[in-house]
């Protein structure tokens, strides 16, 4: 009876999600891949965040030059790289490799590299159509097994997102578009200030942006008041609605230059 043993765990964290785990990529392996898979024998176990490679302990064969797994890493959802510093401003997938490692062994590092040409592979170029990875990655399986044994305890590595920061637009409609209106931050010390926007606004509405571009959250920490300048900063909104990942467009600021900005409609 086969023995079957965990020799590596790829998991993956981003700091835009409250508990760290991004749940939003899909590891796909390529055609080559799942030749090589089939050749060692190995499994792929997909979980939430991640997935683990397992081997057939009675049945290993010792790596080549050439045991190389790339998988293709695709974002569920259109938001990926709105909420992801790494991949802005990127119309390629980012690269990462078992070769490139933090300091501590823990990490692979993100790169904007072209992979390279892997042997069996027919192409590093994606077909019209069909979506771009967000990352592919490469695992050798020399990096995580030796030759003649595997190791008692599995590989583990990890892959690490940090939060996109962008600017808030606010737009006010109705009633308060008429009102001198003060944007305070109640949720910091030191504060985020916002500027009224010299962009036309339908409606006669009002738009304000803040000075400075805030970090993308699942659940934002901000806390934003809206205030009355003529009526002694009577506080006309307690907690304003915070800027999501869904509404999000090119805007201009105070000097003309062009910026991102997430989107919050309060009409009242």
């Amino acid at each position: 009876m086969a023995q079957f043993k965990p020799i590596f765990t790829l998991n993956v964290a981003h700091a835009f999600f409250v508990d760290g785990r991004c749940t939003q990529l899909r590891f796909v392996p390529t055609a080559a891949t799942e030749r090589l898979l089939r050749r060692y024998q190995l499994l792929i176990r997909h979980n939430d965040t991640g997935f683990t490679l397992v081997a057939d302990t009675d049945h290993w064969i010792a790596p080549d030059d050439e045991s190389v797994l790339r998988f293709n890493a695709i974002a569920q959802g259109k938001s990926f790289g709105f909420y992801t510093a790494e991949s802005a401003g990127s119309l390629t997938p980012l690269y990462a490799s078992s070769k490139n490692i933090t300091a501590d062994n823990s990490t692979l590092v993100l790169q904007r590299d072209v992979p390279p040409q892997l042997p069996g592979e027919d192409s590093t170029r994606t077909k019209p159509g069909v979506q771009l990875p967000a990352v592919i990655i490469d695992i050798d399986l020399n990096d995580i097994a030796g030759n003649d044994f595997i190791a008692e305890e599995a590989v583990t590595r990890w892959i690490r997102f940090t939060t996109r920061d962008i600017y808030w637009k606010y737009y006010f409609f109705g009633d308060l578009a008429k009102l001198e209106l003060d944007i305070h931050d109640v949720s910091s010390s030191q504060g985020i200030g916002f500027y009224q926007s010299d962009e036309p606004v339908a409606k006669n509405g009002k738009a304000f942006i803040s000075h400075e571009p805030i970090a993308m959250n699942s659940e934002p920490a901000q806390r934003f008041q809206l205030k009355d300048k003529n009526n002694s900063g009577k506080i006309l909104i307690k907690r304003l609605p915070s800027a999501g990942i869904h509404l999000i467009s090119k805007s201009r600021n105070l000097n003309g230059q062009q910026i991102l900005v997430a989107e919050i409609y309060v009409n009242q």
